[in-house]
């Protein structure tokens, strides 16, 4: 369920015990925006390890700007902004967002870009199946840089619920003091971050070719798995996966991204979008009985 502006929850009926189970912690608009629901994630994702952003080689202080201890920008600028509904699927099953950006942005390099955000959900065999796709349209001659992710959090219910997470993904990417990855990167094998199966406390940085994190409760018998499927031509890949457990151990963050953190400083996987062209990415949530 959203307003167009924040996920306030997504509930998941078990098809075997018919319990109304919440996939998403719901958003808390008494916390902070990055305590709960699901956000985007643009033109940056996690830490921009720098007090100044800058685009276009001038210095932007958006009141959007929302900064870490260290003064760092978190979480890009579009995190609470408002959508404006473009179509609501006649099964009300999927929708249609536009980001509206603040008028104060009319001058910045990101005013010519479109986002919107396109939701469905559907019945499959293998489950419960929501997808999430992104596109940016650049409506002007020049082009622009940037890297996008979301960061939902899965809700893990009661601390008494037995849950094991698998990471199908390929390594772990060393993080600085800072929370961003070291340059050039190291990494480590995903096994030296699970000890058996159980969710460690994790603020971790992870890449995979095809990237699958799943979790399983094995007290309600369900489990739920956050995807990026294998990117078509002009698709953005999501193959960057930011994980982190919140101190309570209430929800788990797993959030697929196209860079990683501090890319509008470091490049890397920058995805460079021409002018007058437009690009989309894509994750899926899938939840099914075990």
């Amino acid at each position: 369920m959203t307003d167009g502006i924040q996920w306030f929850s997504w509930d998941w009926t078990h098809p075997i015990t018919k319990e109304i189970i919440p996939i998403i912690l719901p958003y808390d608009k008494n916390l902070s925006i990055f305590e709960s629901g699901n956000f985007l994630m643009f033109p940056w994702v996690n830490r921009h390890a720098s007090q100044e952003f800058i685009l276009n080689a001038k210095e932007w202080n958006a009141k959007e700007l929302v900064r870490d201890s260290n003064g760092f920008p978190v979480h890009g600028l579009v995190h609470s902004l408002e959508r404006k509904l473009l179509k609501l699927k006649n099964n009300q099953k999927g929708a249609e967002f536009r980001v509206i950006f603040p008028e104060e942005w009319k001058d910045s390099p990101l005013s010519g870009v479109a986002i919107r955000e396109e939701y469905s959900i559907e019945e499959t065999s293998s489950g419960t199946l929501l997808s999430v796709k992104t596109r940016f349209n650049n409506l002007r001659s020049d082009s622009i840089r940037f890297a996008y992710g979301y960061h939902p959090y899965i809700n893990l219910g009661k601390n008494n619920e037995e849950w094991k997470l698998q990471l199908k993904l390929d390594k772990n990417l060393e993080l600085g003091e800072n929370l961003v990855p070291i340059q050039p990167f190291l990494s480590n094998p995903i096994s030296s971050i699970l000890e058996g199966e159980k969710i460690p406390n994790l603020d971790h940085l992870f890449y995979g070719k095809e990237p699958r994190v799943v979790l399983e409760n094995g007290t309600k018998r369900y489990s739920i798995t956050v995807l990026s499927p294998p990117p078509e031509e002009g698709q953005i890949p999501l193959n960057y996966y930011q994980i982190y457990t919140k101190p309570d151990r209430s929800a788990i963050a797993v959030e697929p991204c196209s860079s990683p953190g501090n890319a509008l400083l470091s490049g890397q996987d920058l995805k460079e979008l021409k002018g007058h062209s437009e690009a989309f990415g894509e994750f899926r949530i899938l939840v099914r009985s075990l």
